[in-house]
């Protein structure tokens, strides 16, 4: 796989239900050392009012959603994968939520010129081919007076796990790979502001506590647990790998009582 963060047969395994994002959604919620919910804490940067119209790009399943519909706005949501639009129509039918949910590329963005005075583009610009492009079309469709808000990683959220995982796939005669997020993080600032020249980045420090080896595990195999090259496609290094990181895990809860992995997020801001 030569970039497994937009290659579509991974993406599509990973996105084409909720189940992988919602377990790192869950562990985030449960197990994460800053207490306040990060959704609420990227929201409060948006300067939401009633009527304004919201577009969510890359929305997933609407974990945004329900807290965009009580702030009394518009929103669209928007994600290139049928599995995502899927589960966020199903959402928002069931909290009875009035949103619009399409099927759509960043990168071409089914919207006219100036119609929203928001866009939201969180935790997916890392999955975006041409982010220049995409960054062009957010500022596009932005009426005057809008605002962008770009959620993503620090450049060395997940670090530890990381090294964990690297040596266990090494040891087992695997070339690892980037994080999917390597390919947009907070250090990205000059990327946005060929865009967006005001942009500003503001940082939220977090860590994972997980207390047992199986909230740990639990969480790799959502995801990490496929950062290698020629990835098999009957999954023959899952098992292997995950023997090994519960070893490696179960000895750092044996000697520290914890396993604390520093997860550290933010966001982009910019007014048009």
């Amino acid at each position: 796989m030569s970039d497994w963060a937009i290659d579509r047969e991974y993406l599509r395994y990973q996105y084409g239900d909720a189940e992988k994002l919602r377990v790192r959604q869950e562990s985030h919620a449960r197990y994460s050392e800053n207490p306040g919910d990060f959704f609420e804490w990227v929201l409060s940067h948006a300067d939401l009012r009633p009527g304004l119209v919201v577009v969510d790009i890359g929305c997933g399943p609407g974990a945004y959603h329900p807290l965009l519909c009580r702030q009394g706005v518009r929103v669209i949501g928007l994600d290139f994968s049928w599995g995502m639009v899927r589960e966020a129509r199903r959402g928002a039918e069931e909290r009875r939520l009035e949103v619009w949910v399409a099927q759509a590329d960043a990168q071409a963005l089914p919207l006219p010129d100036v119609c929203c005075d928001r866009v939201m583009a969180n935790h997916m610009l890392y999955h975006v081919p041409d982010q220049l492009r995409a960054l062009r079309e957010m500022r596009r469709v932005l009426r005057p007076d809008g605002r962008v808000i770009l959620a993503t990683n620090a450049a060395d959220t997940n670090e530890r796990l990381a090294r964990l995982h690297a040596e266990a796939a090494q040891s087992l005669g695997y070339r690892v790979t980037k994080a999917m997020s390597a390919r947009f993080t907070l250090d990205d600032l000059p990327l946005v502001r060929k865009v967006f020249p005001n942009a500003r980045v503001y940082v939220r420090e977090d860590a994972f506590l997980f207390p047992d080896v199986d909230s740990a595990l639990r969480y790799y195999a959502s995801g990490m647990i496929d950062r290698i090259e020629e990835l098999p496609a009957d999954g023959s290094h899952r098992p292997r790998l995950l023997a090994l990181m519960e070893e490696r895990i179960r000895e750092i809860i044996a000697r520290e009582g914890i396993f604390r992995v520093p997860k550290s997020a933010g966001c982009f801001v910019a007014e048009v």
